[in-house]
């Protein structure tokens, strides 16, 4: 007779944006200056398409939430946690989260090999930036977990493999000390123990770190206020600098971008006119739409007024990802039987944890995600571009389009 566990996704992502250079002054003198294009294979280019459907359904649905906080998520950590999981479902089970994740059009194998390539590609397009993407995979010392399983992350997720003994009360300790390896110290205490039932444990990090292509100059950093959505003011460091960026104005809305490096990686920003309601805007807000503002921006001089920011934010996703399709993955009904046959297996949460930090010089961004399994039951005049009330914003590869990050700043006082 099979006993009953349940897999818990516990979701840990933390961002910090300041300015920090990966590599010497005589080695940047050596390296490109503009952006290397990533080509993409069709396969690749429909994963990028459905993961950007996937960050931008779960960002509106979470901001749905928060309404008036900060928030940020890392859609690429949430994205590659599920699809590691995705390897042990079967059946409904299977069906239920391609559709959550928007790639019921693609086999585990295509997500897989697509992923492993597109990772590769990320983590070497811009000498400049320093990013990491680690995984790895935890079983308890007398769980018995299908080879092949294993074997998928390991091929294709690159997965580091460890083991725990759910009897010792430090087993979480090695699990956080290798997450805050991954982060550069940015996640600590990802887990503060492990349930007497824990059985297995899947772990994505994502770190990022680099400098803006155009940095401002403290020097000219004031103290302006910030409008917030009740119509209070915070009065906050503004960053300042008068160039030339990629922009495009909508109706109601700007959009700019802003370079790190070379050029590959970006932070957009989306700012909505003061009388638009945020929920509202991110209600609306998909990727077919984002792709196509971006393919509207023009290169124009932007007097440029940007607030420093610090903040954290969590959120259990449960009731999230049950809305967006996968309900039968987190009850009795679940079928992942590719992950054991001994155990009946079930999702029992999924909890996402981030921090961001913003300065004149950069930004450095990290991410973690833990799938906990257990036992239970145009013009010349520049364009005045002042971020002095919330606004959206996103980590962005601009040859492939892989979104990193995402995020509201509601208020850029709140720590």
């Amino acid at each position: 007779m099979k006993r009953n566990p349940f897999i818990h996704f516990f979701m840990l992502t933390a961002s910090l944006l300041l300015l920090v250079s990966s590599c010497s002054k005589e080695n940047d003198d050596q390296l490109p200056t503009e952006p290397v294009p990533i080509d993409l294979t069709s396969e690749q280019v429909a994963l990028v398409g459905s993961e950007n459907a996937f960050a931008f359904d779960i960002f509106s649905r979470i901001a749905e939430n928060p309404g008036r906080n900060n928030l940020i998520i890392s859609p690429l950590s949430i994205s590659v946690a599920l699809s590691m999981t995705l390897n042990g479902a079967d059946g409904e089970t299977r069906d239920a989260m391609l559709d959550a994740l928007r790639v019921s059009g693609l086999s585990p194998e295509i997500i897989n090999k697509s992923y492993k390539d597109l990772t590769e590609a990320l983590l070497s397009v811009d000498k400049r930036i320093l990013i990491s993407i680690a995984n790895s995979v935890w079983t308890e010392d007398d769980f018995a977990v299908k080879k092949t399983f294993i074997d998928i992350l390991t091929k294709y997720y690159s997965a580091e493999a460890g083991s725990f003994d759910i009897n010792d009360p430090n087993a979480h300790v090695k699990i956080n000390q290798w997450i805050k390896e991954k982060t550069n110290n940015l996640i600590t205490d990802m887990l503060e123990k492990l349930e007497d039932n824990d059985v297995m444990l899947l772990v994505n990090a994502i770190y990022f770190k680099g400098k803006w292509k155009s940095q401002f100059d403290e020097a000219n950093t004031v103290l302006m206020p910030f409008y917030k959505y009740d119509g209070t003011s915070v009065t906050v460091p503004m960053m300042k600098q008068r160039r030339k960026f990629k922009s495009y104005s909508g109706q109601d809305f700007t959009l700019a971008e802003f370079p790190y490096g070379q050029g590959n990686y970006v932070m957009d920003v989306i700012l909505p006119d003061p009388s638009v309601s945020m929920n509202e805007f991110t209600a609306r807000l998909t990727e077919s739409e984002f792709k196509a503002w971006i393919s509207q921006m023009n290169e124009r001089e932007i007097d440029l007024s940007f607030p420093r920011f610090k903040y954290g934010f969590k959120k259990k996703l449960k009731e999230v990802l049950s809305d967006m399709g996968m309900a039968v993955a987190f009850t009795e009904s679940a079928d992942f039987s590719n992950i054991s046959e001994e155990y009946d297996l079930l999702i029992n949460e999924v909890t996402h944890q981030a921090f961001i930090e913003t300065n004149e010089e950069g930004t450095e961004a990290a991410a973690a995600t833990v799938v906990e399994v257990g036992l239970t039951s145009v013009g010349e005049q520049p364009l005045v571009l002042k971020l002095d009330h919330p606004f959206i914003y996103l980590i962005r590869e601009t040859s492939t389009n892989s979104i990193l990050f995402m995020g509201i700043v509601a208020d850029p006082s709140a720590n």
